[in-house]
């Protein structure tokens, strides 16, 4: 594979505890083609979204799909290589 580039892609299912649209979401599922590092610690069932976001975000990750069904949603990053 050498000269191809590489994908990491990280797909987060969360829920929140109520309707409440700022109420704090966390994560039901977290699934990960390639790797989350240094962000896997972060994606465990139960561990907050928010922080899971901002280490994905700060580690070159870009949110390529949010979507938001009320009391549960789905987000994908993406970071190539």
């Amino acid at each position: 594979m050498s000269g191809s580039r590489s994908v990491d892609v990280v797909t987060i299912l969360w829920e929140r505890a109520t309707l409440i649209p700022l109420a704090q979401r966390t994560i039901v599922q977290a699934t990960t083609i390639g790797s989350a590092a240094p962000c896997a610690d972060k994606l465990e069932t139960g561990d907050s979204y928010r922080a899971a976001v901002r280490c994905l975000l700060g580690n070159r990750f870009i949110q390529v799909l949010n979507l938001d069904f009320g009391r549960t949603g789905v987000a994908v990053f993406i970071r190539l290589f």
